[in-house]
Order: structure tokens, then sequence, then C-alpha cells
């Protein structure tokens, strides 16, 4: 059976600064409470700072507390490592906080060494589960993909997920090489997952090629909502007949779900390049023609990393 994690809030954050309002938030939780298909509901990051402001970009005990006061469900959170404290007393435990059931740590490829020995001593302070998270996955060789799970393995980590980042996966032209890492990845005792983007409107095809490439979780957004063009849909994933008041949403908080519709984060994950591009493309009026050329210079580091120079010139 297939594993949930509702990330409409953590990862639809991206869309407006994560100032999401705890009316709504509460509201929301409701709302969810009502899909039993949904094992833990991701709040925001964990005590991020440098790119937004937002208070669920940088969640501390006080907001944390307040939050699992409105539901039942476990809750998750998640952190970058590149950019959080590595000091793991500056987390929050389930000891203190009952209803935190998962942490999910993102790792880069040039992270993923000390990243996996700090999520295996994570486990042991925070009493919860645990969960490596792979990102840019797309621009993973083969032999990538082996060093990240055979790194992974001493961590102890309960999930170990791979994400769509930019947008570009065809799990059907690569069911055979998933399968492969899937297989791997349970038999060192974790539960593989995929983290969906929609960029090329693949999500929900690549959903219905989850279970026969192996993979036992994956997330969900109301709306699509999250970064770039967005995630795998909620709605499309689940019947809702007798839930439709989560649709409501959509309606009544609807300058809460707006996302972008634009032509260039189609050709940013065409490329397998960060959406980063795409949404200065389109603020600084680039033609989506002119925009294409411009990608075909990027490479390397770059493809995953925002250079300026590929749209500015300097």
């Amino acid at each position: 059976m297939m594993k949930f994690i509702d990330v409409t809030l953590r990862d639809g954050g991206h869309q407006h600064g994560f100032n999401w309002p705890l009316e709504f938030v509460q509201r929301y939780m409701e709302s969810i409470s009502l899909f039993p298909e949904i094992e833990f509901i991701e709040l925001g990051y964990w005590k991020q700072s440098g790119k937004f402001d937002g208070p669920f970009y940088s969640i501390e005990e006080k907001l944390l507390k307040s939050i699992c006061k409105m539901t039942k469900k476990k809750v998750s959170i998640m952190v970058d490592y590149h950019y959080c404290s590595h000091n793991i007393e500056d987390f929050p435990s389930n000891f203190n906080f009952k209803e935190l059931g998962l942490i999910r740590v993102c790792l880069r490829k040039e992270d993923i060494k000390e990243g996996c020995m700090f999520v295996k001593e994570l486990k042991k302070y925070a009493r919860c589960k645990l969960s490596i998270n792979f990102f840019n996955i797309t621009n993973y060789t083969e032999d990538d993909l082996a060093i990240a799970c055979q790194l992974a393995t001493g961590s102890n980590a309960d999930f170990m997920y791979f994400a769509d980042t930019h947008g570009s996966l065809d799990l059907g032209q690569k069911l055979a090489i998933f399968k492969k890492y899937t297989k791997l990845i349970k038999e060192i005792g974790m539960t593989p997952g995929l983290h969906l983007h929609d960029h090329s409107g693949k999500a929900y095809f690549n959903y219905r090629n989850l279970l026969n490439a192996g993979f036992e979780a994956t997330d969900v957004s109301l709306g699509g909502l999250g970064k770039g063009l967005g995630n795998l849909r909620l709605e499309h994933v689940f019947d809702i007949r007798g839930r439709e008041h989560i649709l409501d949403h959509l309606i009544i908080d609807k300058n809460l779900f707006l996302m972008p519709s634009g032509p260039y984060g189609i050709l940013t994950a065409r490329d397998s390049i960060t959406d980063h591009y795409a949404v200065e493309a389109e603020k600084i009026g680039l033609a989506p023609s002119e925009f294409a050329t411009r990608l075909e210079g990027i490479t390397g580091f770059s493809k995953d990393n925002y250079n300026k120079k590929f749209l500015t010139n300097e």
C-alpha cells in the first residue's frame, strides 16, 4: 500500500514566501483529517534562514506547538542540510512534540556523506522517523544513485526519497533503472519514495507507474501547489466523493493557491534545469524562444544551481 505525505503547506509555501495565516492552517488541518490515506502532513522547514522570511520557512518550537494542537495526524518537517544547523540539539524531538512523526533531510550531491551521518545522529535524538531526500534526481547518473544508496545504508533512516525537482522525469522510460534501486533501498530496510513535480505534465503518469517501479511512498498537494509549476495533485490521486469540501479551499482561499502557468518551466523541465531560471526569465520578460537559447549554455553545476550570468550576461 502506498504511503502519502501531504506537502501543501511545505512545498506550497514557495509560492508566497511561507506566510500561511494560522486561521487557514487550522481549517486545512480539519479538512485533511478526513483523508486517512495521508500518513503525515508536512508543515514547512525547521529554523532555516536566508531564502524566505515567512514563519513556515523557519518553524520554531512555539509555532510547532500551536500547530500540533490543531491535528491528530502526525506532522512532518523538512530541513535542507546545506543550510540548516548541524547541531542536533537545535531540532525538535518526539519526546517534546508527540505529533512529530517525521523529519525529512534534503541532501545535495556534495553533502551526501556528511548528511547521512547527520541523519543517523538526528534519528537517535529526535525519536521519530527520518527520511533522506535526494533531490535534482534527473541529473544523477546510475553511478551517482549507487553511491547515494551505499552512503545511506548506515544512516538508519526510515525512508529514502528521490525528488524529481525539475519536473522532467519520465518514469516509463526509466522504469528498469528505478526498479533496480528501489529493490536495493528495500533490502537496506528503508521505504523508497518519489516526490513528483508537474512541470512537464507527467506527475500523474509517473504516479501511475510508482508501484511498478517499486516505490512505496509519494507526496501530494492540494491543487498541485508547490515550487515551480507544482506537484502531483491530491485531488487527482484520492477519491474525494463525500470529501469534496477539500476543494472549497481552492475557491475560499484562492489567493493562497495561485500558481504560475507560463511556458518557462516547461523549457527548464525539458532540459532538467532548475526552475529558478524560469522564474527569473519571466520577471525580466525574456521571450520563451530566447530563453530556450540561453538554456543551451547551461551545464554541470549550474543546471541544479541558479547562475544569473546565463540570463543577464553579467
